[in-house]
């Protein structure tokens, strides 16, 4: 405590020194957490994507026939007999990759239409992905089975369609000039939760995709699979996985298929995303130097700078260190002092810096993740921010790190350098 009480007066009496330690850590740490809360919103559970941490996604296979390599899609029928049975995962869910674009609602004066986006799927879909229903239930297997013209819509349609505190359930939806029955009125996704952005949900059996369409390549309508399979499954998962390949083969000889050919974690797809962003070095002998110069930019630059604030602030203060040596203090003793003192205007410069983020991801939003995560979808939308979105553990642990190494690479070498001169210069030294 009596460090502390000292490290704020000497904020007091040296103003300008300490406004500009502040402010320099305050920019750096902000650039930093603005990335890091950036791609934590991407990989973190948030609802309604509360499995990232344990989604598989499947987008197809590999398969040889005739000596001949070839991409395959994955139909209904496959889903059905193949995955959708598989023991291991705690859910297996399937939408369709190709009606996942769009299509147009009719508004209520019946002449305008509304763009909205489209997730055809399947029941299971409201299973691995939890959204909280406003209004009504997700459709059910039996209207899946019996191809159904029900429909889920989000808040935000349903209020453009029916105003708002209307009941939905119920009401018709003309959608790309069919009418569908609302059967359930959802919140409003974020678009920051891409795998489950949509507007209107559908079953995506309505549009004939449940017919045969056997392994003969990419199809007119392949379906991309997720499973959801906690960590403690993850090895029995493969091993089932490969059976189920097995199983396959054995019984299609001419058409023999890998499974895992585009089979990732929802972690992988977030990395390889991150990872494009180093696009511009492929194979370039120098490409390690990207990440590096990333590093030097957002820790050691700032560190450099503070760095040589400290060493002539502790030029101007060794006649005072020189005195508190001669009459006995310790030399850990006067560098642990300098530390404290650095790492109070630190800690500041740290709450000012993840205050400056939040801010910056609440007001530019849209550019900002559209900009860092290469999110297409967010182009024309104004992203939801929840509060779990910002305050994740993970992103005040790596504040916590980022402002300690900080602190240690601004103060500690400068101040040690300082200490070590003998006390007699040090006292020649004039103020």
């Amino acid at each position: 405590m009596r460090m502390i009480r000292q490290a704020l007066a000497l904020m007091r009496e040296e103003k300008l020194y300490s406004a500009m330690y502040i402010v320099g850590t305050a920019l750096a740490v902000a650039f930093v957490m603005l990335i890091a809360e950036v791609y934590y919103v991407k990989v973190a559970d948030i609802a309604p994507e509360v499995h990232r941490s344990t989604t598989y996604s499947m987008s197809g296979m590999a398969y040889q026939d005739k000596s001949v390599s070839e991409l395959a899609s994955i139909d209904h029928e496959m889903f059905r007999d193949l995955f959708q049975t598989m023991k291991t995962p705690e859910c297996v869910v399937a939408e369709d990759d190709i009606y996942d674009i769009g299509g147009y609602v009719k508004l209520p004066d019946g002449l305008h239409d509304r763009k909205v986006l489209t997730k055809s799927t399947e029941p299971g879909f409201f299973r691995l992905f939890q959204f909280r229903f406003i209004e009504g239930a997700p459709f059910t297997q039996d209207d899946f089975d019996n191809a159904r013209l029900v429909v889920v819509i989000t808040q935000e349609l349903s209020e453009a369609l029916f105003g708002k505190g209307a009941k939905a359930v119920g009401q018709t939806v003309n959608y790309n000039n069919y009418d569908y029955r609302v059967c359930g009125v959802v919140e409003t996704p974020s678009v920051l939760t891409e795998n489950c952005l949509a507007d209107l949900f559908v079953c995506y059996s309505v549009f004939g995709q449940t017919r045969k369409s056997g392994i003969t390549g990419w199809t007119d309508m392949p379906l991309k699979l997720f499973f959801s399979v906690p960590a403690e499954r993850h090895d029995a998962f493969m091993r089932e996985l490969r059976s189920v390949e097995a199983r396959y083969n054995s019984v299609n000889k001419g058409q023999l298929v890998d499974i895992f050919a585009r089979m990732t974690s929802y972690r992988e797809e977030v990395w390889d995303d991150f990872g494009s962003l180093f696009d511009a070095w492929e194979g370039n002998s120098l490409w390690f130097l990207t990440p590096i110069a990333i590093l030097l930019l957002l820790l050691f630059v700032p560190a450099v700078n503070l760095s040589g604030m400290v060493a002539s602030r502790m030029e101007r203060r060794l006649p005072e260190m020189a005195i508190r040596k001669a009459f006995g203090a310790k030399r850990r003793t006067l560098l642990g002092q300098v530390v404290m003192e650095n790492l109070v205007l630190t800690l500041i410069g740290a709450f000012v810096g993840l205050c400056l983020a939040w801010t910056a991801l609440y007001v530019w939003r849209d550019w900002v993740f559209y900009v860092f995560s290469e999110n297409r979808r967010i182009y024309g939308r104004v992203p939801v921010i929840e509060g779990e979105m910002l305050f994740g553990p993970a992103i005040f642990l790596i504040a916590l790190l980022f402002c300690s190494l900080l602190n240690v690479l601004a103060a500690t070498l400068p101040a040690w350098l300082s200490l070590r001169r003998p006390i007699v210069e040090s006292m020649m030294i004039k103020k």
